[in-house]
């Protein structure tokens, strides 16, 4: 799908569906403009509240002629008062998949004209309609045929030098975010370990280097957390550090790369095992962030690490109980296989703080079913001791509606964690704060530097289409992390 910018007479465009949005009982000068050519029939039904403008209502009309366009959908944007850019996104989401259902293959926008900064307003519309447009069909071979596809974008600007630059930053920003969706929604004997290092290992093209640690190598630098997760499954496990960028300030994201997890020894029920080729969201997440950055040329030094492998039953798998020695030498008394992430992450957080003496350090992982039912769906888990960063991530959330809430990382939920055998157990002595525990058990892998802990385990899949996500991988992480470094840049 193509987008591009053009100045002029909206009406006169040439297409087949001309996008138009109204504030609710607020006509403007578009929707009047239009439905004088169409002999007011947007005010017959406005007269008979058949559309008002409400926040999700949409009206299809053809044109007969009329106008340059065979079709006029009029998109209703809710209350003016109540106005934002994620307004914004899922309006543009919602318009592009009305149109191209209809078969439209050229469509004109207007959409972003209602208020606001131009270009913040361009960047949303696009994200709303690429996001919004994504389909994973690429094993559905028949339906993918039948597939109807917008071809062309046509968006109507005053400033045609922002919007372009704003088209092109959206679409590095979607595109990085369509792959992490891919990613996490590619089956499990397709994405493994080794097909996830690969996918890192193209982005040598955009100049990101990269490196990955095989199994032997992973021995040799006493990753036995991380080792101790990968042992009871056929896929090699590896470990992938990218870098891009030069700069005084180093940032750091590292990235849970479970590709499938049955929970090892203390197998999960079948029902909640369906989606586990998620768990891999927080490696392609960072894969996302690279990719994007890269793109977008930021002026920032960064790495992106991310451990990957399976966590399967078998005989060689790792058992409750088994007390092993993590890479920065502190001793874990594993208490349940299924808290593998903190394991693998473990090994990959001290390592990258001790090789890279990094000036912050941020984890994305899927860690903890009890953050899905603390936050549930729309709020992304964060845990600090560091207040000014988390002051940083709550407003680039904000602005990208990827939010964050901060939950409480106090001493008293260290107590919890206390082996009787080993310096730390792997989970709590019971079922309570268990996305707090996690991230305790996190901080004994990091020394001094500045560390925030992303629980996304309710935000990076969605049982079900909303907005501008279908059902599966969401993307999460790319756009609020990419905003944060451009807030820390001063872009």
């Amino acid at each position: 799908m193509k987008f591009t910018a053009q100045k002029g007479d909206f009406d006169s465009i040439q297409c087949d569906v001309l996008i138009v949005g109204m504030f609710e009982g607020e006509e403007n000068g578009f929707t009047k403009t239009v439905d004088d050519q169409l002999k007011h029939e947007l005010a017959t039904a406005i007269k008979n509240k058949d559309f008002v403008g409400e926040t999700g209502q949409l009206k299809l009309v053809s044109t007969l002629g009329n106008l340059a366009a065979q079709k006029v959908l009029f998109v209703g944007m809710g209350k003016k008062s109540n106005y934002t850019l994620e307004q914004l996104r899922r309006a543009a989401s919602s318009s592009l998949k009305v149109a191209r259902d209809t078969g439209a293959k050229r469509i004109v926008t207007t959409l972003h004209l209602l208020d606001m900064k131009e270009s913040e307003k361009v960047v949303a519309l696009t994200e709303g309609m690429l996001l919004g447009n994504y389909r994973f069909s690429q094993f559905k071979l028949e339906e993918k045929k039948k597939e109807k596809n917008v071809e062309e974008v046509i968006v109507v600007a005053e400033d045609m030098e922002n919007a372009r630059k704003a088209i092109e930053k959206a679409e590095v920003l979607s595109t990085a975010t369509l792959h992490v969706r891919d990613l996490v929604n590619m089956p499990p004997n397709i994405a493994t370990p080794t097909y996830l290092a690969d996918e890192a290992l193209k982005l040598k093209k955009l100049g990101v280097k990269v490196n990955v640690y095989d199994k032997k190598e992973l021995e040799k630098m006493k990753f036995n957390a991380m080792l101790s997760v990968a042992q009871g499954s056929a896929q090699e496990p590896k470990f992938v550090v990218m870098e891009y960028g030069k700069g005084k300030e180093l940032y750091t994201f590292v990235g849970k790369g479970i590709t499938f997890d049955s929970g090892g020894l203390d197998i999960k029920p079948p029902k909640m095992m369906e989606d586990m080729k998620s768990d891999m969201a927080g490696a392609a997440a960072v894969i996302g962030i690279m990719e994007a950055a890269a793109k977008l040329k930021l002026p920032v030094h960064i790495i992106g690490a991310f451990p990957t492998c399976e966590n399967m039953p078998s005989g060689t798998a790792y058992r409750p109980s088994d007390v092993i020695t993590a890479y920065n030498g502190k001793t874990i008394e594993m208490m349940n296989t299924d808290a593998e992430g903190r394991m693998v992450l473990s090994d990959a957080l001290a390592y990258v703080e001790k090789k890279f003496k990094p000036s912050v350090m941020i984890d994305l992982a899927t860690l903890t079913g009890a953050c899905v039912i603390a936050l549930g769906y729309w709020a992304t888990g964060m845990l600090s001791d560091d207040d000014k960063l988390c002051e940083e991530l709550v407003a680039a959330g904000n602005e990208t509606y990827e939010r964050v809430w901060r939950l409480p990382l106090w001493d008293e939920y260290k107590e919890n964690m206390k082996s009787d055998v080993a310096e730390v157990r792997s989970i709590g002595k019971g079922f309570d704060s268990g996305t707090i525990e996690g991230a305790v058990f996190l901080q004994h892998f990091v020394d001094k530097v500045k560390w925030v802990h992303l629980d996304i385990a309710g935000t990076a899949w969605f049982n079900a289409d909303k907005h501008y996500f279908s059902r599966g991988g969401t993307g999460v992480g790319v756009r609020l992390l990419v905003k944060w470094l451009e807030h820390r840049v001063g872009q």
